[in-house]
């Protein structure tokens, strides 16, 4: 079945009939309507489930084949949304998914490790990288100026970042 990229989360119920409402963690929000077949993550695990999503208002709204009412759709809440990470598209030359940064050594332009990236998050201004060495986490932004270099397959990331910088 192969690895699970999470992309959503299912919330509320909307309307009688089935249909629930959907968050996307895609850029930009509608790719989530792309990517099929979606599986759902409950207690039991990933299921995979044939389903009918479109764009309402704001958001997006989702029904699973089989699920025709509000209390059945209600069950559903708060299920994660993956999808199989072969249905993603490939990147481009200096673009990355953040699922393939998580765990790459860092180090400073310097030589000197800074620890491994733990996660990634976006803020208004750039996305960041939160860098942890087991004793302290540090911040860093993940933009041009700062990251010199990303080596996926040599499994770093070389940063413009002094050692003694939080």
């Amino acid at each position: 079945m192969g690895e699970t990229v999470v992309v959503g989360a299912v919330g509320g119920p909307f309307g009688v009939n089935g249909w629930m409402h959907v968050k996307s963690f895609t850029q930009p929000a509608d790719n989530i309507l792309d990517y099929q077949p979606w599986r759902l993550k409950r207690d039991a695990g990933w299921q995979s489930v044939a389903t009918e999503a479109q764009q309402h208002r704001d958001g997006f709204v989702a029904r699973i084949d089989g699920v025709a009412d509000r209390d059945r759709a209600a069950a559903w809440r708060g299920a994660a949304i993956g999808v199989s990470a072969d249905a993603l598209p490939a990147t481009a030359p200096d673009e990355y998914y953040w699922r393939d940064l998580a765990g790459l050594q860092v180090r400073a332009t310097s030589g000197e490790s800074l620890g491994r990236v733990a996660r990634l998050f976006a803020t208004s201004a750039h996305d960041v990288m939160v860098v942890a060495d087991g004793e302290r986490e540090r911040l860093i932004p993940f933009v041009r100026r700062i990251v010199a270099a990303v080596d996926v397959d040599a499994g770093q990331v070389v940063v413009d970042w002094r050692p003694d910088w939080p």
